[in-house]
Order: C-alpha cells, then sequence, then structure tokens
C-alpha cells in the first residue's frame, strides 16, 4: 500500500469522491477534521477507508495544527479537531464542552544533521542536555554534556542550528513535556505548551517544514513524530527513559510506553495526564503519547451518531496495522481500554447505545 505524501491534502479529490458518490441518494453527513499535523497521514488512509464502505458520508481531512484542532471543534468550526495534546486544565476550564477520545500512540523523536556522522552511527541524548541545546547554552556539537553520553562518537565544531515549530503544535507540547520532566532549568524558565516562547532556534510551520529545515541545514537539530522518520528516512537520537536506558522511538517502544501506562490503576479515566517520561522498563520510549480527537458534546444528534460511529470505527477496524503501523502510528491495546473508551462515548451521546462491543 503507498501513502499519500503528508504536504499533499485529500480534501479535494476526497469532496468528488463525496460528490459522485451522493448522486441521485440522500445528502451525505459531512465530517470535518482539522488539527494535528502528526495525526494527519492516519486520518487520511481512515477516512479513504472509512467513506469506501459509508457512502452516505463525506469526510474532509486538513492539517492545521493542534492548538487549531482543539480552539475549532470547541467552537463549532470543524467536526472533530485533532491533537497531539491532551486536554490540561487550563484547556478544560476554557473548552468545557470538548471530549477527548484517544485514538492512536505517536510519538516525537529528536532529528539531526551532523557533518561526517553516519546515518548508522548511534546518538545518545538525555533531556538536561537537549533542553541546554534548546535554551541556547549548548551551542557547537562538540561540547563536552553531549560527548559525554557519546564517548564513542567524534562530533565536529559544527554550530548546533536550532529548529523549532512556530505554528500551537501538540508535537511541540509532547516534545517540551519531556523537556519539562526532565530539565529543572527548563521547567523553571519556558515550560510545557503548544507554542512556548522559544529562547534560541528557527521556526517552521508543520512538521514537514521541520523536516526540510533540518535536511537542507548542516549542524541542525529538530522534532518530529515517527510517521515522518518513516517517510523520510531519517535517523533519530536514542532518548534516555526514566530508568536510564537510552531508546529509539519505534511501533513497538511507543506501544510499550501506552500499554504501561494503561495497566497503571492510577491512570485517569479521561486521558488528562501526560504519559511522557513517567513510565519504567528498558525498552520503553520516553517522549511518547495518545494522539486524541477532540468532539464537541454540543454536536447536533444526527451529526453526533455519525460522528460516534465513525470514532468507534477508528477505535476498532481502523487499529489495523495497515492503517496505523504504516503511517508511523502503534495501535491501540483494546482489551484495557474497551470500558474507558465505552464511558467516553456514552458523555458524547448519552443514552445512545452504540458501543464497542468488538474489535482491537
Amino acid at each position: 500500500m503507498r501513502f499519500p505524501k503528508r504536504t499533499v491534502g485529500l480534501a479535494a479529490a476526497l469532496a468528488l469522491v463525496a460528490l459522485l458518490s451522493g448522486v441521485g441518494k440522500a445528502q451525505a453527513t459531512d465530517i470535518t477534521i482539522s488539527g494535528s499535523s502528526m495525526l494527519f497521514p492516519l486520518e487520511q488512509v481512515w477516512a479513504t477507508a472509512y467513506m469506501k464502505t459509508h457512502p452516505g458520508v463525506h469526510i474532509s481531512v486538513a492539517s492545521t495544527g493542534s492548538g487549531f484542532g482543539i480552539s475549532n471543534a470547541a467552537n463549532g468550526n470543524i467536526t472533530i479537531g485533532a491533537s497531539d495534546a491532551f486536554l490540561t486544565a487550563e484547556l478544560r476550564k476554557r473548552y468545557g464542552s470538548l471530549v477527548a477520545i484517544p485514538v492512536a500512540f505517536e510519538d516525537t523523536q529528536v532529528i539531526y544533521n551532523i557533518p561526517g556522522i553516519k546515518k548508522s552511527q548511534l546518538l545518545r541524548m538525555d533531556g538536561p542536555t537537549l533542553a541546554g541545546i534548546y535554551m541556547g547554552k549548548i551551542k557547537f556539537w562538540d561540547d563536552a554534556a553531549i560527548g559525554a553520553i557519546n564517548p564513542d562518537v567524534t562530533f565536529p565544531h559544527q554550530r548546533i542550528k536550532v529548529v523549532h515549530r512556530a505554528d500551537a503544535s501538540g508535537t511541540t507540547f509532547v516534545f517540551t513535556d519531556y523537556l519539562n520532566k526532565t530539565s529543572k532549568d527548563w521547567y523553571e524558565n519556558i515550560g510545557r505548551d503548544l507554542s512556548p516562547s522559544w529562547p534560541v532556534g528557527s521556526g517552521y510551520n508543520g512538521s514537514d517544514a521541520v523536516v526540510a529545515a533540518v535536511m537542507a541545514t548542516p549542524g541542525a537539530i529538530g522534532y518530529v513524530g515517527l510517521g515522518w522518520i518513516n517517510e523520510y528516512h531519517l535517523s533519530s537520537m536514542a532518548l534516555k527513559n526514566l530508568d536510564g536506558h537510552y531508546v529509539v522511538g519505534s511501533v513497538k517502544t511507543i506501544m510499550n510506553a501506552g500499554k504501561a501506562a494503561l495497566h497503571d490503576p492510577t491512570f485517569p479515566d479521561d486521558f488528562n495526564q501526560s504519559i511522557v517520561w513517567k513510565i519504567h522498563g528498558q525498552d520503553v520510549y520516553p517522549d511518547a503519547n495518545f494522539e486524541f480527537w477532540m468532539v464537541s458534546n454540543t454536536l447536533p444528534h444526527a451529526t453526533m451518531k455519525e460522528v460516534k460511529k465513525l470514532i468507534i470505527w477508528a477505535l476498532t477496524k481502523g487499529q489495523d496495522g495497515r492503517y496505523t503501523n504504516k503511517t508511523g502510528f502503534a495501535p491501540l491495546p483494546f482489551t484495557p481500554l474497551k470500558p474507558r473508551l465505552n464511558k467516553i462515548l456514552e458523555r458524547l451521546l448519552p443514552g445512545n447505545t452504540l458501543s464497542i462491543e468488538s474489535g482491537g
């Protein structure tokens, strides 16, 4: 199966499919999904697959950033907001109608362009050192702090060019969450945010632009999700996890993080808690988290019924590896999630009998 480039939207093509399939039939239900650039590739293949078996539904997908997805789902401009960030206490207070539904696992990984370093060379990075780079305190690749965790690597005396997202980004939220939990300096001065006040570096809109900037700039460092690592055949750094192990992000290692969180009895049913860093294990990637669809419980009843059907499909048939793994995501483990997810679905449409009875 060959997937479209991440920069190419399917909105126009999907609209045409819906138009042609709707000739002589009742008008299709329109569902708009917009937000996270990280979730965008998975949503593209989901939309295409879903519409093939649900001709009465037209789904359009756009990559606009998690901040856009959250706010516009809340104000009714879109049907579903896609987000890499969970609903924090501040967001829940601001957008009281939103319900967050976990739909996949993803991660944020550190990419680089260092002259003289082979792609096959495994590089290590820990939170305090990474925070030092993104705060402008570590300026060259041959800095002693980087060398101390990579004793077998000879780094060039190359200035580090920091690359980050300029838009309100869930990828940034997950990335800065790792820095926030591992660096006291970052915690006290910058913090976790969709769009923090970056001390240094150049900002770009969207993950594709971050990849392009890093690839084109000797000495650059940036961050993107697993899907971009796979698509562009990039090398990423092994990040230090809670138990001191350096782990590279992969479908397996991010799924390990998710499973560990879901088997923790203290993890909240409404998913308003990050799993970044806090998970123990040898093969657990420390900067992994859930991906969310945000839905307002004020949607019209008829629209909500169709949205709920789509959500159930995404959480069951949509977790198949031909959708998730192929686009750089880890599927959700169904068994520990089922009771939590059915509680969330009930909040969307109270009294409705639609629920997750099988799948995954």
